[in-house]
């Protein structure tokens, strides 16, 4: 057959490559037929004007993958490639709104004034520190690569977090307790099992985190709300639920922010002592407080064995390392230990290694302390802004915590009117309606503004311009 291929001496991509690309692609097409006798190596090279190993690796890569068959004493030959079309109906269709589902969900990433309450500051993110330890756990570790790894997590990375844990978070905990998982969604999915053989009904807070509690729900367990107090979950309420596990964020209530006080801490731990329940304490922000003291975790307060903490290194690091962590009582870590051994590691060894390094070389505590200064900084930023620009009817809710407040505006336009309004303005600022099971009779709208991933300057214009928006509204 006749084949001059078109190659390019082009650094990116090798000569080999660029010699199958082509072959492949017409063997897919059908312009070299199935059966079709390909040049001899020395043909192909010297058509191509490459070197002989050259065309011996384009035919070894396509031998491999199946594009070529071969025969003794006969060389190479186009094999029969089943070509995968588009679907006839609904393909183009299914593309596109996938497309748009997409854009619409990433659409507030490039907004300058994107007030969103997950985004975190990676302007002073410890690139450098990261990639030392990325690369120093590759060279350290290299039989990582060999096996699968602690079911539970690297032994060492459950060290450090423990010690972390019970110097930053006041914890009772030991590495054995500890569980690394890739997210709370997983984490909560991972949790449900372990409950399910002795828990059916699980309390949430009203309004809190929709995504938790859509994890209960498509794990078959019933989901009760329960409304909250000026200090967060109302204890008499679920003590009224028939719950035997509740779901709480006491160090800062999503999506309100109120911190839940010492006495009701201890009232909650109480009706778990009382109903043999679970506790479930989701610390998702815990590092990050302003103009309070911090308060203990629940599980540092727990003697009787009832609190599953959670934390994660999201707010505080990076969204997207995908690692959190779950510290079991002992009841559940026996139970874990008995019955759940064929769940192996779901977080990369190597990236549990270079957080080990991480924390190990004190890099992590002294990220979470610049942090902190840098968020109580924009914090401070955000409400004077809103003094100086907002009217008196707007009030601002949940200010001692976290990477987010809640802003309730005395207005008679609903929540998605102020949020459509903002959006014309080019701000993004959010709902905080999908938080709630059930529709709220809300006098005033919430809306939700984040400030951990802005710069200070546009902190304070972007809320100038959404006081514009609104009054304009």
């Amino acid at each position: 057959m006749e084949f001059t291929p078109t190659l390019h001496n082009d650094a990116s991509e090798p000569l080999y490559r660029q010699l199958y690309r082509q072959i492949s692609k017409q063997i897919v097409s059908g312009e070299i037929a199935a059966g079709t006798r390909m040049p001899s190596i020395r043909q192909m090279a010297e058509a191509s004007g490459v070197a002989k190993n050259t065309v011996e690796a384009a035919y070894q890569q396509l031998l491999a993958e199946g594009y070529l068959t071969s025969r003794e004493r006969s060389g190479f030959f186009a094999a029969q490639v089943e070509v995968w079309g588009e679907p006839e109906q609904g393909g183009a269709d299914i593309r596109q709104k996938a497309w748009s589902l997409k854009k619409k969900k990433g659409d507030h990433l490039s907004c300058r004034f994107n007030f969103h309450g997950s985004v975190v500051d990676t302007k002073h993110f410890p690139y450098a520190a990261w990639r030392s330890c990325m690369l120093e756990a590759l060279d350290r570790y290299p039989d990582d690569f060999a096996f699968y790894g602690d079911d539970q997590g690297e032994w060492e990375l459950r060290e450090q977090l423990a010690s972390y844990l019970r110097r930053a978070r006041t914890l009772a905990c030991t590495p054995e307790q500890i569980w690394i998982g890739t997210g709370l969604q997983q984490s909560l999915s991972f949790l449900c099992l372990l409950l399910a053989d002795r828990h059916r009904v699980i309390a949430v807070e009203e309004p809190g985190y929709a995504d938790a509690r859509i994890v209960f729900s498509q794990h078959g367990y019933e989901v009760v709300p329960i409304p909250l107090d000026a200090d967060g979950l109302s204890i008499q309420c679920l003590a009224q639920s028939g719950a035997t596990v509740v779901y709480t964020t006491p160090s800062h209530q999503y999506p309100y922010g109120m911190v839940m006080p010492i006495a009701q801490r201890q009232r909650l731990l109480q009706w778990a002592e009382r109903t043999n329940g679970i506790v479930i304490e989701n610390d998702y922000d815990g590092e990050f407080r302003y103009n309070v003291q911090p308060t203990p975790s629940l599980q540092g307060l727990d003697r009787e064995g009832r609190v599953v903490y959670i934390g994660n290194f999201s707010k505080s690091f990076s969204p997207a390392l995908r690692m959190d962590y779950m510290v079991l009582p002992a009841e559940l870590l026996e139970r874990y230990l008995q019955s759940f051994q064929a769940y192996p590691a779901v977080v990369s060894r190597h990236l549990q290694r270079t957080m080990q390094l991480f924390m190990q070389k004190g890099h992590w505590e002294k990220h979470v302390r610049k942090m902190r200064t840098i968020y109580q900084r924009k914090h401070a930023i955000l409400l004077q802004a809103i003094r100086d620009y907002m009217p008196p009817t707007v009030t601002v809710l949940g200010h001692s915590a976290g990477l987010h407040i809640l802003l309730a505006v005395h207005t008679k336009q609903c929540e998605a009117e102020l949020i459509a309004a903002a959006w014309e303005a080019g701000i993004r600022v959010y709902s905080s309606g999908r938080n709630w099971m059930t529709a709220p009779d809300m006098e005033l709208p919430r809306i939700i503004v984040g400030f951990g991933g802005m710069e200070e300057d546009d902190i304070r214009e972007g809320i100038r311009l959404l006081a514009k928006a609104w009054s304009d509204a």
